[in-house]
């Protein structure tokens, strides 16, 4: 079966952004669409002008943010988001809580994505970035509402705040693209913001924000009470993305186009599995796996030099372990002589733990999975005379194209951790949060969005409803 690598779907060419069509620079809500292609800056090749900022509190501090009015935020452990602590921001009653953060961060970019997740009983909070006057994009919670608009000011309700959601009680969770919209056929239409709330399979809006393209930073503004944030990511790389037609797709780390920056020259590529519980009603349909590329497949959109390994979830307590070999995108499996056809699973316990490793020995990859659990190994290497690899990432990935049952009947509860590369001067390097940012490609929201454990060089994957 074909595996898509999500950024061959995402990015037609490297310096191409999915943005949407008929837009218009009003301050008001538009409706989301799937859009024409436009230029987009930072290309692989030169990684100039991209930057990733990242803020999930793990290390007990503030991560470089700022008071810049109010009382001085705290990070806590409740409540908190898949166990990721939050920042609790109170306002007064006479000042609203803000806090700025600036490291890192490179201006004058036309495409920026960010995501956060923010939680609230009563209060009302936003978050976004800022530029030398005040917010210039931004989104949050407000009266039961999610919001977004150029300003805390400034802002339309999107719709209500999801509930009975796959996330934690009371969280929700936000991501947009903010981006220069104008074409050289729509040379007036500016900066926008598309919006997504808890799911990326279903734009939530679009509005203008015309002064976005002089961000210096990212902002929480908590207006009123107390709102809590977390699982923050503001970035160059592309997090939701919205191409109706492709396979479903969640997972982390910059695999290509875009990059932010590329992995120290590495041989081997290792995470440890864990598959708590699956229910899929079709054998191949739903599949969890590790991926790393050579130089060429990692600054090029193509299956060649792309190496995948995973494991189908398949019905019955089964999986199905196959590879992908680097010249194509058609899973092998290592069940029935590597038929590259779609195979039955075998049987394995839930709870059950994979190693997998994918290694470069300069003449030839040698792909590995072993069952801790029944103690089976699956292994299979090909020639090989390339480079060593640059880029790595993960995903979950669903095929609708051969599905004959609704997506929310296919359930995971996993997880992937150690997640290290060996460098070619033999240096072991977990995967750090700076490199493994999450991407979400059309993911419904049965499929939850948790955040990317750097102590842990891993996450959790889950989906259900």
């Amino acid at each position: 079966m074909l595996r898509k690598f999500w950024v061959l779907v995402c990015f037609g060419a490297l310096v191409i952004a999915i943005v949407p069509y008929n837009l218009t620079p009003t301050q008001g809500l538009t409706t989301s669409f799937f859009h024409s292609p436009i230029p987009r800056s930072a290309p692989v090749s030169s990684t100039k002008g991209a930057f990733a900022f990242v803020s999930n509190f793990e290390s007990g501090g503030l991560q470089n943010w700022i008071v810049v009015q109010g009382k001085q935020p705290k990070v806590v452990n409740t409540p908190n988001y898949f166990g990721e602590p939050s920042l609790e921001s109170s306002a007064t009653a006479s000042s609203p809580q803000v806090d700025e953060a600036t490291q890192g961060f490179i201006t004058g970019d036309s495409f920026v994505s960010f995501q956060v997740a923010i939680y609230t009983k009563s209060g009302v909070g936003f978050f976004g970035l800022f530029g030398s006057s005040g917010p210039v994009a931004v989104v949050g919670v407000e009266n039961g509402y999610i919001v977004a608009g150029s300003s805390p000011s400034n802002v339309v309700r999107v719709e209500p705040i999801p509930k009975d959601t796959v996330y934690p009680s009371g969280w929700v969770y936000i991501a947009a693209n903010v981006y220069n919209a104008s074409t050289p056929s729509s040379p007036n239409t500016g900066w926008v913001m598309q919006l997504f709330v808890d799911r990326t399979d279903q734009p939530a809006a679009s509005v203008s924000v015309p002064q976005a393209g002089n961000y210096q930073g990212a902002i929480i503004y908590t207006e009123s009470s107390t709102v809590y944030y977390t699982n923050i990511v503001v970035t160059t790389y592309e997090i939701p993305i919205y191409i109706p037609g492709y396979n479903n797709m969640m997972g982390y780390g910059q695999g290509s186009g875009l990059l932010v920056n590329l992995l120290p020259a590495f041989y081997n590529l290792s995470a440890v599995m864990v598959l708590k519980s699956w229910s899929t009603p079709q054998q191949g349909i739903l599949s969890f796996q590790i991926n790393a590329m050579n130089y060429y497949g990692t600054t090029r959109s193509t299956c060649v030099g792309f190496f995948q390994l995973g494991v189908d979830l398949d019905p019955n307590g089964t999986i199905a372990p196959w590879y992908v070999p680097g010249k194509n995108c058609f899973a092998h499996y290592f069940l029935s002589s590597q038929n590259p056809a779609v195979q039955p699973g075998v049987p394995t316990p839930m709870g059950t733990v994979l190693t997998l490793s994918i290694v470069y020995e300069q003449s030839e990859i040698v792909f590995t999975i072993h069952d801790l659990n029944t103690s089976a190994t699956y292994t299979a290497s090909i020639p090989y005379n390339g480079t060593p690899f640059y880029g790595a990432y993960t995903q979950l990935e669903f095929q609708p194209c051969c599905n004959l049952y609704p997506i929310t009947q296919y359930r995971v509860n996993a997880e992937l951790q150690q997640m290290q590369i060996v460098t070619i001067t033999g240096q072991r390097i977990p995967l750090p949060t700076s490199y493994m940012l999450p991407f979400t490609l059309d993911a419904p929201p049965s499929w939850s969005f948790t955040y990317y454990n750097s102590q842990q060089a891993g996450y959790q994957q889950i989906s259900s409803f």
